[in-house]
């Protein structure tokens, strides 16, 4: 044997034969360089990064739209766990969806840490885009193993957040983050694998199993319905293409799946998430051409009282205000658990103490009825002659005012 040839086929010194390459720092099986096993993937840091800065910038959107809505929740449930008001109105809750499985963690964690319905509100936006971002890891990673892939999922929420902070839904975020693990979780049921020597191509899901994709599920239901749906169609898909055994013996699994999803949307006792009229949020809204997102109206929150009520018609106030703890006489996005002859009159009351042909004994009677203490009004809105002037915004001419008890 030529001696070039037996150089050529003795192992490296210090290397042993059995090792792969991979394990050296050399070329993968493919001839494509691996990255070294401690360095972090792309998705882990642009992802961590991006949870950072969306974070952070929860705390610095003014309770606006749903996020006001959100705190107002909070703040009811602080108050009354299990018989709360509406989030909006002095009136006890019924059936209100507001109150799903979401609204009651932040309730509690509101009542266990003493912190206020805007700050939870602030600390369920990492919570939420935690379980997001790693929803999505684990959703890519079952469908393929490109490390690049999940990174370019996280364009969407960045440039849903930079179009309009204001408008980012908690609950529809929390309801999507849960679909997506709950995605993943139904993939990796549908495709196992057999265990050795089993003859079958695959095993069906585990009964628990199968009960906590169902209870997941209702979970989503509850929260956002019509996130419900896709998550829904989403499952069907996953199972009709990742299913390695018969069809068959998998059905009575995922029928029972099914049941338990029906049955924790049915017996959730705020409401029933099957038949719960539904109240949806309101586009951007305007108070005297300023943008609801740009007035947080903290002159005025810091004066009412949680649980007083306060008289206005500006759309962005009542968020604010409901946030911090107040309550408005007529919300005008009203809750669909109301009742439709309560709407009215409230509405109707808030018209008629604004009109100013109304004689001061019949706003003296409204206040008196709801017991309205507080009026906030826009700078065209003429100021009753038993309020006093609190505070008022430099910017928007709206003022805070104080009424005399009726």
């Amino acid at each position: 044997m030529p001696l070039s040839s037996a150089a050529s086929s003795a192992p490296s010194p210090g290397i042993p034969s059995d090792v792969p390459p991979s394990r050296t720092g050399g070329d993968g099986a493919d001839g494509a360089a691996r990255p070294p096993l401690w360095l972090p993937s792309p998705y882990l840091v642009l992802g961590g990064l991006l949870w950072a800065v969306l974070s952070a910038a929860a705390w610095q959107a003014p309770l606006c739209c749903e996020a006001g809505l959100q705190a107002a929740v909070v703040e009811r449930l602080r108050v009354n766990l299990l018989h709360p008001a509406f989030p909006m109105t002095d009136l006890p809750a019924v059936a209100s969806a507001h109150y799903s499985p979401y609204a009651l963690l932040q309730g509690l964690a509101a009542r266990a840490t003493g912190l206020s319905g805007p700050s939870v509100v602030a600390l369920a936006a990492s919570v939420n885009l935690a379980l997001l971002l790693t929803g999505i890891g684990r959703l890519t990673r079952l469908l393929t193993p490109n490390r690049w892939v999940p990174v370019l999922a996280l364009v969407p929420p960045a440039l849903i957040h930079w179009a309009d902070p204001a408008r980012w839904s908690a609950p529809s975020t929390f309801a999507v983050a849960v679909t997506l693990h709950l995605w993943a979780w139904t993939g990796r049921a549908a495709a196992r694998a057999a265990r050795p020597g089993d003859p079958k191509p695959g095993r069906t899901p585990r009964w628990a199993e199968a009960a906590g994709i169902g209870v997941l599920l209702g979970l989503v239901l509850l929260v956002h319905p019509p996130t419900a749906v896709g998550a829904t169609i989403g499952c069907l898909a996953l199972i009709a293409v990742r299913t390695r055994t018969r069809f068959r013996p998998t059905v009575w699994r995922w029928a029972f799946a099914v049941v338990c999803a029906v049955t924790v949307a049915a017996l959730w006792p705020y409401y029933n998430g099957l038949t719960a009229p539904r109240t949806p949020v309101g586009g951007p809204t305007a108070a005297e051409g300023v943008r609801a997102a740009g007035e947080p109206y903290a002159w005025a929150t810091v004066y009412v009282p949680p649980g007083e009520v306060v008289l206005t018609d500006s759309r962005p106030a009542m968020y604010a205000l409901a946030g911090h703890g107040a309550y408005v006489l007529a919300d005008a996005l009203p809750d669909a658990g109301l009742a439709n002859t309560e709407r009215r009159e409230r509405s109707r009351a808030v018209a008629a103490y604004l009109d100013v042909s109304t004689p001061q004994a019949l706003r003296d009677k409204i206040t008196a009825r709801y017991g309205v203490r507080w009026l906030l009004l826009t700078r065209h809105q003429r100021l009753p002659e038993n309020a006093t002037v609190l505070a008022f915004s430099p910017r928007t001419g709206e003022v805070l005012a104080r009424v005399a008890a009726g």
